[in-house]
């Protein structure tokens, strides 16, 4: 069973950009409410997609270098990495069939 995996501002150069499966990185804050609706969502991500996707959090309160880095400029937003670079995007609230239908094609 996947789970989650919780990236920060110092593994997110191993975790997602050096990782050999495709990631979903959910840049988020405890704070808000559309994003901790969105931690259901991600956990079944992970378990529908197991060992053929990494799905992470990054929380942008504690690892505020990142977001910048990568254009959030609002949350929650997800971004899908492959090969160290962002191959699709999404931004705001997200059904389970909205983030599977950003993740699939690049399995």
């Amino acid at each position: 069973m996947s789970v989650v995996v919780i990236v920060t501002d110092s593994s997110f150069g191993n975790d997602v950009l050096k990782a050999k499966l495709p990631v979903l990185v959910a840049f988020r804050a405890e704070w808000s409410g559309v994003c901790r609706a969105l931690d259901p969502v991600l956990a079944d991500i992970a378990k529908d997609f197991g060992g053929r996707l990494v799905v992470a959090r990054l929380d942008i309160d504690e690892s505020p270098q990142t977001g910048p880095r990568y254009n959030v400029t609002a949350i929650p937003t997800l971004h899908v990495f492959k090969g160290g670079a962002i191959v699709a995007t999404r931004v705001g609230p997200a059904s389970k069939a909205n983030v599977a239908e950003l993740v699939k094609p690049h399995l």
